[in-house]
């Protein structure tokens, strides 16, 4: 396991613990969460910790390089859940320590994610837990509109500049499109310099994404999400910026633009329903006339996420996938582009980058018959109905 709870950090844990709480704590066990390369591991004391409670979630990560893991996903973390707070849609950060590499939050308990419940075979449960994350997305976006100066000090004081760039989250996206461009090229598809003006506004949007400008996840996939007793939670905030909600509220269609590993589709129905509850949960805190502006926020945030996947074109090409590996990519590629047509259409926005968009679309199918057939499965929640 990669940067596990180690003894040494079992007892920076127990100092901030006692700091925090006036108490030393005894644990009474401990159980691993995580995974190799993200290990989280829940504590559960002997008695319960004023200010604490009897278990906390531990989440241990490296302390120096680059990439994923390292202190600037550690630092978003952090300044994420502490300015997430007043959403309660997230675990509660109680106290953290760049030095050693740990956080520590709240524990939410033993609940299942939302893959787990759309791997399942209940449609109406699998309904509900897409609904409540539509709600849970709303409610963090609606309760951090005003927090962009509260995000930029947490995170000044864990030694991060706060800058515009910031706006654009860490993964590659329509900053990159050069490299789509030269891609569609090499690769004999339509030129995707077609849409440099569309690429161009949908950055100035997203640097700029005032009055859509919140606390964004950046990485809602259904592993990210538990579904309990009270409502859907969002775990995991190492991707979190200030920035365009449009990215987050794009991921409830498409649905889960970069998650891959057991990828399929909702009805639209359910999608549809996901995404008036985040609307809803705007509209208690957004004026009438601002909230006017939904679909084009959408349309705009569904492009950047989708400028993600399309930097891909090269992988789909590869010799050596397996016919699984093939199938899936190119077809989530088509699949999701066809989402961004409704999406864009609807907003009447974005024509040269939907017009490219569809070319390739158009292309692929025509160059590879794996990319439209079989067709995206629907997640196995919904196969019986």
């Amino acid at each position: 396991m990669e940067y596990p709870l180690t003894a040494a950090r079992r007892g920076a844990v127990l100092d901030l613990l006692e700091t925090v709480s006036g108490e030393r704590p005894t644990i009474a066990s401990e159980e691993p969460l995580g995974h190799q390369w993200a290990p989280v591991t829940r504590l559960t004391f002997q008695r319960e910790l004023p200010g604490v409670g009897l278990t906390v979630v531990i989440k241990t990560r490296r302390v120096d390089g680059d990439g994923y893991g390292g202190p600037a996903y550690f630092r978003r973390e952090q300044s994420g859940l502490a300015t997430a707070g007043e959403s309660r849609v997230t675990p509660r950060l109680i106290t953290a320590d760049d030095v050693v590499g740990v956080a520590i939050t709240g524990d939410l308990g033993n609940w299942p994610t939302l893959e787990d419940i759309l791997r399942g075979a209940d449609a109406d449960a699998a309904t509900a837990a897409m609904i409540g994350l539509g709600r849970a997305v709303g409610r963090l976006h609606a309760s951090t509109l005003d927090r962009a100066t509260c995000h930029g000090a947490a995170l000044n004081a864990l030694g991060s500049a706060v800058t515009r760039e910031d706006r654009l989250g860490r993964w590659p996206g329509v900053d990159r499109w050069r490299d789509v461009e030269s891609a569609s090229v090499e690769f004999g598809f339509p030129d995707a310099h077609v849409a440099a003006g569309d690429i161009a506004f949908i950055i100035e949007r997203l640097l700029e994404p005032s009055p859509f400008a919140a606390l964004i996840h950046l990485d809602l996939n259904p592993t990210n999400v538990l579904v309990t007793a009270d409502g859907v939670r969002l775990v995991d905030f190492e991707q979190s910026t200030f920035g365009h909600i449009g990215i987050d509220a794009a991921a409830l269609h498409y649905p889960f633009p970069n998650y891959s590993p057991h990828w399929a589709v909702l009805p639209e129905e359910v999608t549809g329903e996901a995404d008036r509850v985040h609307r809803l949960e705007l509209a208690a805190v957004l004026p009438s006339d601002v909230l006017a502006g939904y679909d084009e926020m959408l349309a705009i945030g569904a492009a950047a996420a989708l400028s993600i996947r399309v930097q891909r074109l090269a992988k789909l090409t590869e010799p050596g996938q397996t016919a699984h590996d093939r199938w899936r990519r190119r077809a989530q590629l088509v699949q999701q582009i066809r989402v961004f047509e409704q999406l864009a259409s609807r907003a009447n926005c974005l024509p040269a980058l939907t017009g490219w968009f569809t070319r390739l679309a158009d292309a692929m199918t025509e160059r590879w018959v794996d990319a439209a057939s079989p067709p995206p499965p629907l997640f196995p929640a919904f196969q019986a109905r």
